[in-house]
């Protein structure tokens, strides 16, 4: 699937054709991971082709990626292939990319098992857990750069994400429940203060013949 990975930068226009010098930058998707997608109703399909193929249908909640086969040698594999682009591509880093997406939707083995049951991820490695130290340990891009298609897709997939109730209520818990926190602590500190000194006083008087003691309300008797 990165054989033609020259080709498809060639596809992207740059946002940095003028030449300008700029002072390098970590950029960084900011994507949910496989799994919190999964919660929410996004689904996860293989697509035939490479990575300008990779599309998030808004229909369907459908985010279609690429097959990729995983060895040993991999990770050195895409390093080289990063570091080749960088040095060589006149437009967008597209590769460089593409691995920021993965090390971003990839944080646990759970979503490594997630897409490799899914036929995207063909896993020769010894566990899921190392697919997912793989694309966590893969070093993000250093040139501010633009994949106008990829990042459209990473944009629908962050909207369709933040409109399904399950993240709404989240955020909601979040800012008026759990924004209350020190409210309800002040709350269970009186409370609490108001057990102690109702302990101490019972320790020192009687609860139980105080309120023997207390005068008995007319008509009491009666109404018994």
């Amino acid at each position: 699937m990165f054989k033609n990975f020259r080709g498809e930068e060639g596809q992207e226009k740059s946002n940095d054709e003028s030449g300008e010098s700029k002072t390098p930058k970590i950029e960084e998707i900011t994507i949910p991971s496989v799994t919190e997608m999964a919660k929410a109703g996004i689904l996860f399909s293989p697509v035939n082709g490479g990575i300008s193929d990779i599309s998030f249908d808004v229909k369907t909640c459908t985010l279609y990626l690429p097959v990729v086969e995983l060895d040993v040698n991999t990770e050195v594999y895409l390093r080289n292939l990063v570091a080749y682009e960088a040095c060589v591509a006149a437009g967008p880093l597209v590769m460089a990319r593409y691995t920021e997406l993965m090390n971003g939707i990839i944080d646990t083995e759970e979503d490594a098992k997630y897409l490799r049951e899914r036929g995207i991820v063909l896993n020769h490695l010894k566990s899921d857990k190392e697919v997912a130290d793989l694309w966590n340990g893969m070093s993000k891009s250093v040139k501010l750069t633009k994949v106008p298609k990829m990042d459209k897709v990473v944009a629908d997939v962050n909207k369709m994400y933040g409109e399904t109730w399950r993240v709404k209520s989240s955020k909601y818990l979040k800012k008026y429940v759990f924004a209350s926190w020190q409210i309800l602590t002040l709350l269970a500190a009186l409370f609490m203060l108001f057990l102690t000194t109702l302990q101490a006083f019972c320790s020192v008087y009687v609860c139980a013949r105080v309120f023997h003691q207390l005068p008995e309300i007319p008509g009491s008797e009666g109404a018994t």
